[in-house]
């Protein structure tokens, strides 16, 4: 601006132009120039390699530059546009006279009483170039529009962080395509605290406009592939099958999502199935989740996967199961510790909190390398057998992933019905102060020259939250 500010005024055409006008005009003409050279700066001082996989708060840090230089060249094209219609009195009584100099040329106005103005038969060169700025004024808040729009659609795309607690509700993949419906369960979950959905990945896309909504509102997602619909019904799996499976999890990757999470990796629960041997099972299991994480790793994403409540009491199962062979591949087991599903066992069926505790324990003894993040009962089977109500049922599960140490928690409720969970993670709010309060800590002697960092089972573990 210093700069134009001690340039003198210039002749375009045989027209004098105020030095603001110049300057309007040259950062028109500049303006995709800046807009390149503003996202090198940013880049450059947010040391990433391109804003399109810039975390959302640095790109709207970027915005406002954006803006102001689009602007800019809007006023510059609006002033070009006012300097072509005030020409004509200008130039009626007054004729620029140039003359060389020693040291360059000068410029001398000469003041004409009786000239009378010149009729011209076509348009004005001025007009021509002023209305060629104000197309590239205009051009260039398009381009600034259309560029916030990618912006906007690159949002999905972004990393989001992982919480350090997962509190998790899972969606069906026509309650997540349907934007209304996913406003309605973020709007929910930032009430109550959730930060993560897990959604039916197969079926409708999510689209790019609904995952950066996601995002936007800190809930971090995850996507549901099911690998064998109610498990693997013959010895061998289908490979055209599994390939179809392997590009599900590659669309939902590339669509956003920050985990995939396999289901129904297993064998079906029949007789007929087995006497087929428990090493071959876990070897067919093994493999697929082996190709599965070498994807997922090449996509830059998580691997997770759900398995049966009773693995986490069983050794060995028939279903081809097993909680040290998933613990190899994934980075996050989801253990279906639903208490209404231990059939034949009423005491589990009627004491939700050690159940869930028992499944979260004994996974991460085995396992402790694999976050534990079980699948906790949000619908109504068989709790009357335990005398609680469906929200007290759900609030006794809470505090049993808490008491276990366990990784988070997601709440599954086929219909999508959370009226239940709502009301259970309001008093789960209520009650943890008090718990935090009243419940002592134990800790074990730590060994000379290194400090535990063991929590006691009874601790509640502080959860991260979304930013409201």
């Amino acid at each position: 601006m210093a700069i134009f500010a001690k340039a003198p005024a210039h002749d375009v055409q045989g027209l004098r132009w105020p030095r603001m006008a110049i300057f309007a005009k040259a950062v028109a003409a500049l303006s995709p120039y800046f807009f390149q050279e503003i996202q090198a700066f940013v880049c450059r001082y947010y040391k990433i390699a391109s804003l399109s996989r810039t975390p959302m708060n640095t790109t709207l840090k970027t915005l406002p530059f954006l803006f102001v230089f689009s602007m800019v060249s809007l006023y510059g094209s609006m002033t070009c546009t006012r300097l072509s219609a005030n020409t004509q009195n200008t130039t009626e009584n007054k004729i620029v006279v140039t003359r060389p100099g020693d040291k360059g040329a000068t410029e001398q106005t000469v003041a004409l009483a009786n000239v009378p103005p010149q009729p011209t038969a076509t348009k004005a060169p001025v007009e021509t170039a002023t209305a060629g700025v104000a197309a590239k004024g205009k051009k260039s808040v398009v381009a600034f529009l259309k560029k916030l729009r990618e912006y906007q659609l690159s949002w999905a795309q972004f990393p989001i962080k992982r919480p350090e607690f997962l509190k998790a509700i899972y969606l069906t993949n026509a309650t997540a395509v349907n934007t209304k419906s996913l406003r309605h369960f973020i709007a929910q979950s930032r009430k109550h605290g959730i930060n993560s959905m897990v959604i039916d990945a197969q079926g409708k896309a999510i689209s790019a406009e609904q995952m950066s909504l996601l995002k936007t509102n800190g809930i971090y997602p995850i996507a549901r592939v099911v690998v064998f619909d109610l498990g693997l019904k013959q010895k061998y799996p289908d490979q055209a099958h599994l390939e179809k499976v392997l590009k599900s999890v590659e669309r939902a990757a590339k669509s956003g999502y920050r985990e995939i999470q396999l289901d129904y990796i297993r064998y079906a629960d029949r007789r007929d199935l087995q006497l087929l041997p428990l090493k071959f099972k876990y070897d067919q299991i093994g493999s697929i989740l082996a190709r599965a994480r070498k994807l997922t790793d090449s996509l830059g994403v998580e691997l997770g996967a759900d398995v049966f409540g009773r693995i986490t009491i069983n050794r060995n199962d028939h279903i081809g199961q097993k909680l040290e062979l998933f613990g190899d591949h994934v980075h996050n087991l989801y253990p279906m510790v639903y208490p209404s599903h231990y059939y034949g066992d009423p005491e589990k069926i009627a004491n939700p909190y050690g159940t869930v505790k028992e499944g979260v324990e004994n996974s991460k003894e085995r396992i402790p390398k694999t976050r534990i993040i079980p699948y906790i009962q949000g619908f109504g089977m068989k709790i009357k057998q335990s005398g609680l109500d469906l929200p007290q049922y759900v609030l006794k599960q809470f505090f049993a992933v808490d008491d276990a140490q366990g990784d988070g928690y997601v709440v599954w409720n086929a219909r999508n019905d959370y009226s239940a969970t709502w009301k259970a993670l309001q008093e789960y709010e209520k009650r943890a102060p008090e718990r935090k309060k009243n419940i002592k800590v134990a800790k074990a002697p730590a060994p000379k020259g290194r400090q535990d960092a063991a929590q006691s089972g009874d601790q509640i573990r502080d959860v991260v939250s979304p930013k409201n």
